[in-house]
């Protein structure tokens, strides 16, 4: 086998030609090329039912061997050989490829036993400091809860923390986060985002942030309960990984919500770290934050424990419940400046309950500049400044904070149900009996276990369900689910958020009437509004107005716009079972003449690990016909 050409790209210009040909073809006679490590660091993935490979990596500069690079990693590895002995500077940031690509030089130096030291460039003082800068020492994962009111992290979100070896204890703000995302204006977080997301129209980038910017990004600002698990790497993965977030400073990848999305390539990262993890192979279709975790649980001895870091709300809220009445009627006083931190009815209270009350009202004040969601009488400046002479109030007082810690959720995200589920039943409808499926690969309503998840929270994507007809053999779709959203987020004396429910696929009306000759063809439809929910407990109520357009073959004149009330009750008996009551109805106001109104009773129960028994009874009622549903079936998670 002959020597492999020197110079795949134009840009290389190596400064010894023969001891690059000689180190091309020991790299060939090792199959270098095919090491998981180096297809990892080049980010190759398989290409979809042809053979071949394809790396994932948009930005041409990537890649020494220039469009070869893209598809052929034994021409990338030959470029890159010959890279070491270029001094030319390339990419954004202008360096040698032996200071730009050190995970991939130190792999081929190791792997070659290269002498550096009379390499054209061989030192990296830029590299040198960031490194020194980082000084990483172990590495999480990191994830904040999901975010139903943004696009981008409806599902959650993860990203990595690189602690460092100066890092004392409970200083973990001090450490450096890596995060992935789509880089979009800051304008663009509606309905665009969403369609851009989903087919590639932004660019995804890494970054390298301070961790606190995060945890204020997500627990303070966004209300997000963060989760962190220890990654048990040796020292040598964590150091590749590390080298290669130094590659990946100003590389594009093609981003796609569903499947090359944050929680995607952050394995990709883990990957380069212990390739034979071979994590990314498993998300061909999808990657949802929290199944990705439950990836990494799998692998045993990868991950530490769970951690858990409150939002300011359930610090907040957790705070507040260990008031009295009256504590928590001055706390909301103080805190909207309707009374002095130092006033009688305060200073008749005992010291420590004192301290309380201060506490609370600063916390909601603080809450207040950073999300701006609790409503004060004074603007963000003068309320800064007001936080500042209740803190001094309640300094004077001394001693450590009367509150218990916040409480965390008995599950964390990783020991949750999986996302995929699949449901078998029988439905009684019509005098008509059937057996009926549903598919869903995403992601969680609100009957599924809570458990791992956010309480009140809810998505279901591509939901789909048919019935097969036991004594004509016929099979139709029932209904088709593309995205439903459900944000039940109860309010109190603090918190005054808004509910929302929306939904989005195709219907039946009313859904039982499936084997007739019923004129209820399926149609789209998409439905939904603003609500309020509120609850203590394991009870949540909620009410909201929704409005809805309906467009179906089997309605007069094809369309119908409707809007009405709905609302209901949520209840969790004991762990692992889920009780909803649902009822609303829909007057139209143009297209078909009437209403549709409805009202279920629907139920989970746990069986065992990861099946549950699920039923239902729903009424509903159009102006021509109305009809009474039961079903009762097994579902399963994985």
């Amino acid at each position: 086998m002959g020597a492999p050409v020197i110079s795949q790209s134009a840009s290389v210009q190596v400064t010894d030609p023969a001891r690059v040909a000689t180190l091309q073809q020991r790299a060939a006679d090792q199959h270098l090329s095919r090491d998981p490590v180096w297809r990892a660091l080049v980010h190759y993935e398989p290409n979809w039912m042809r053979g071949g490979v394809h790396s994932e990596v948009a930005s041409p500069w990537f890649f020494l061997a220039g469009e070869a690079g893209h598809t052929d990693p034994a021409a990338e590895l030959a470029a890159s050989i010959a890279g070491l002995f270029d001094a030319t500077p390339i990419g954004p940031r202008e360096i040698a490829p032996f200071c730009l690509f050190i995970a991939r030089r130190k792999f081929l130096v190791d792997k070659l036993g290269i002498d550096t030291s009379g390499l054209p460039v061989n030192k990296c003082q830029t590299y040198e400091r960031w490194r020194a800068m980082v000084a990483p020492r172990e590495a999480s994962l990191i994830f904040p809860a999901a975010f139903p009111n943004s696009p981008s992290s409806m599902f959650g979100h993860t990203l990595l923390r690189v602690d460092s070896n100066r890092r004392k204890n409970a200083t973990e703000l001090l450490s450096y986060a890596v995060n992935f995302a789509a880089a979009a204006p800051e304008d663009k977080r509606g309905l665009g985002f969403v369609w851009n997301g989903l087919t590639g129209g932004y660019p995804g980038v890494f970054g390298l942030f301070p961790y606190y910017e995060k945890v204020k990004q997500y627990a303070w600002i966004e209300n997000r309960d963060v989760w962190s698990y220890t990654l048990k790497l040796q020292d040598a993965e964590l150091d590749r990984m590390v080298d290669h977030i130094w590659e990946m400073d100003s590389v594009r990848f093609n981003y796609y919500f569903l499947n090359k999305n944050c929680s995607y390539q952050l394995l990709s990262l883990i990957d380069v770290a212990r390739p034979s993890l071979r994590l990314t192979e498993q998300y061909d279709w999808y990657a949802i934050p929290s199944d990705t975790i439950r990836s990494l649980a799998d692998v045993p001895g990868l991950i530490g424990p769970a951690r858990y870091r409150p939002s300011m709300e359930a610090i907040l809220r957790s705070e507040t419940a260990q008031l009295s009445d009256h504590e928590q009627l001055l706390a909301r006083e103080i805190a909207h400046g309707e009374r002095a931190p130092d006033n009688a009815e305060m200073t008749a209270l005992e010291t420590t309950r004192q301290a309380a009350v201060l506490e609370v009202a600063y916390d909601a004040l603080h809450y207040q500049t950073a999300s701006e969601e609790i409503e004060a009488e004074m603007e963000t400046a003068e309320a800064k400044a007001y936080a500042n002479e209740i803190l001094a109030r309640r300094a004077a007082l001394g001693g450590r904070s009367p509150f218990e810690p916040v409480t965390p959720p008995a599950r964390s995200p990783d020991t949750g149900h999986r996302s995929l589920r699949v449901n078998a039943s029988t439905v009684y409808a019509d005098d008509n009996t059937s057996l009926a499926f549903r598919i869903r690969p995403a992601y969680h309503d609100l009957l599924d276990n809570p458990g791992g998840y956010t309480r009140g929270q809810a998505i279901d994507f591509a939901d789909l369900g048919f019935a097969i007809d036991p004594d004509e053999g016929d099979l139709a779709i029932t209904d088709f689910t593309l995205l439903s959203i459900t944000s039940l987020s109860p309010r109190d004396a603090w918190f005054q958020p808004v509910s929302f429910t929306v939904e989005t696929g195709a219907r039946r009306r009313p859904s039982g009437r499936v084997f007739t000759d019923a004129p209820d063809d399926l149609g789209f439809f998409l439905q939904g509004g603003p609500g309020l929910a509120w609850g203590q407990g394991d009870l949540t109520a909620y009410v909201f107005g929704q409005v809805s357009i309906d467009a179906n073959p089997g309605l007069q004149p094809g369309y119908a716009l409707g809007a009405g009330p709905s609302g209901g009750l949520l209840y969790y008996p004991i762990p692992g079972v889920q009780v909803r009551l649902d009822t609303g109805l829909m007057p139209y106001a143009a297209g078909a003449d009437g209403h549709y109104g409805w009202a279920r009773l629907d139920a989970q129960v746990p069986l065992i690990e990861d099946f549950a028994l699920r039923s239902g009874i729903e009424y509903e009622s159009t102006e021509y016909n109305d009809g009474l549903r039961f079903n009762v079936g097994l579902q399963a998670y994985f």
